[in-house]
């Protein structure tokens, strides 16, 4: 067994650096570690503390110090090679760590995050408020470290980037870090939060803190651009479609943009990443907290020892073993959560499924687009029957430090009492267009061009997943007029 190490998340270090000081803030989790490997075969773990308290870091500046750690003080951990159970933060702190220092191939083997905030937590954007700051200061004389939540928020482009990065080719993680990556995350939050008048306490789909939309790493990709045809419109007819965008009885030419890249696991030979929701499991907290939690501890040290016994030739199998452990799961909420809990109306809610749909909008330059309005609208023609895709859509979010982007939270399952089953909703969408115009408030000599992409039915079924986040990165075509650059013969 190669040494292990454990890397805690955002507001979780210990005030101190002293060995007690770390080792309570994983709890019990390392002597479960040794009960299951044996002390002889569990090399070394190596307890982590980082600072994300302070305003002035950034995850770049937690994830370089990471490196000279390694390379000062555990060197051996790089020849050696080394697996990592990373929470909530960390998961970020390790992948940046992966994108910006690892070498091809990694000494790390095994990554599994638990409740790993991949794609960012409603909490950040909360943890950045006044409220926020008073908090911490007061109760823990400490700041909110700030730039680690810009990183965190819901949205954020430095995230985007991060997970776009090992989608391009060269930068696979299998193939060419050599890493075998594992997600586990709960859904259903502890009673008392439910107390609490802050929906990301309490959201269906989420485990308190971070989504489980948002913790998978098997998500999707999408970037929408104009087509040749359309970058070559005049000025006028620029101005043209610009204008009867605005009339919502005559939008059309859904054929001005195209897809021009996407990624979906499982296309292309890019990787399924096992992904597992242990029974009765949160974010945090000695009772139910994925880390330190009693009542999830015998499912999640199951998937743990798959995770950690990862190799070659077993990675082929861990989907179907982590798909098994999730069915488990969804069986006891089936039979365990009946509606008896005071602030809790249908506790099997709390598994419903989520989607996670992130949109970045920026110019062909590369700039952000700052002043746009988004829709989702339904299909002309669609069957009576059809769902509008509107009524999944359960929250969004515009990222504050990069309000280009904006993410919308999907309800694409939901529990029905009355059949005691979960029951997908996506399918009952006939299609949907994505309609997205801006404009220049500071000149009326730009415009956009309006977006109106179709999505049919098939692609929502393939875009929109259970579980899943999918990235729509759009490139609206910025047109100067005329009046920009003259040339005058004389």
């Amino acid at each position: 067994m190669k040494p292990i190490v454990l890397i805690h998340g955002y507001s979780a270090e210990s005030s101190k650096s002293t060995k007690k000081a770390i080792t309570k803030i994983y709890g019990d989790l390392p002597a479960s570690l040794r009960k299951t490997f044996g002390a002889a075969n569990v090399v070394e773990i190596d307890l982590s503390r980082y600072i994300s308290l302070e305003d002035g870091l950034t995850v770049d500046d937690v994830s370089r110090a990471f490196d000279r750690t390694l390379h000062q003080n555990y060197s051996h951990l790089l020849q050696q090679g080394f697996h990592a159970l990373v929470h909530s933060t960390g998961a970020l702190v390790i992948r940046n760590w992966l994108r910006t220092f690892s070498p091809k191939p990694s000494p790390l083997t095994n990554l599994v995050y638990m409740a790993g905030a991949n794609f960012g937590s409603g909490w950040a954007h909360i943890g950045q408020g006044q409220f926020a700051k008073w908090g911490r200061l007061i109760f823990q004389g400490s700041e909110r470290g700030v730039r680690i939540l810009h990183g965190l928020e819901l949205g954020a482009e430095w995230t985007i980037d991060l997970h776009r990065h090992f989608l391009k080719s060269g930068n696979d993680l299998v193939k060419k870090y050599g890493v075998f990556e594992h997600v586990i995350v709960g859904t259903q939050a502890e009673e008392g939060w439910f107390k609490v008048p802050i929906r990301y306490a309490k959201e269906d789909g989420a485990d308190g803190v971070v989504r489980v939309a948002a913790s998978n790493v098997n998500f999707n990709y999408v970037r929408l651009e104009a087509t040749e045809e359309a970058k070559a419109l005049t000025w006028r007819e620029v101005q043209q479609h610009a204008k009867r965008d605005r009339d919502l009885s005559s939008r059309r030419d859904d054929t001005l943009y195209r897809a021009t890249s996407n990624s979906r696991p499982g296309l292309g030979g890019r990787p399924v990443v096992p992904f597992a929701i242990p029974y009765e499991c949160a974010h945090s907290g000695d009772k139910m907290g994925v880390v330190t939690g009693k009542k999830p501890r015998e499912q999640v040290m199951r998937l743990l020892d798959l995770a950690l016994k990862t190799t070659t030739s077993s990675w082929p199998g861990r989907v179907a073993q982590f798909d098994a452990e999730t069915d488990k799961t969804y069986q006891e909420a089936l039979d365990g959560q009946a509606p008896t809990l005071k602030w809790i109306s249908e506790p099997r809610a709390q598994y419903d499924r989520h989607a996670q749909v992130v949109i970045r909008m920026r110019d062909q330059d590369g700039r952000p687009v700052l002043h746009y309005d988004v829709f989702f609208d339904s299909v002309q023609g669609a069957a009576d029957k059809s769902l509008p895709i509107r009524e999944l859509i359960e929250h969004k979010h515009i990222n504050g430090q990069t309000p280009n982007v904006i993410a919308f939270y999907l309800r694409t399952d939901k529990f029905d009492s009355d059949e005691e089953a979960w029951v997908p909703r996506v399918p009952k969408v006939d299609g949907c267009y994505l309609d997205i115009s801006a404009t220049e408030p500071e000149t009326g000599d730009i415009n956009y061009l309006p977006l109106r992409f179709e999505f049919t039915k098939a692609e929502l079924e393939k875009y929109i997943r259970p579980h899943m986040t999918t990235i729509i990165d759009v490139v609206l075509q910025r047109v100067p007029s005329p009046n920009v650059y003259k040339m005058v013969r004389y």
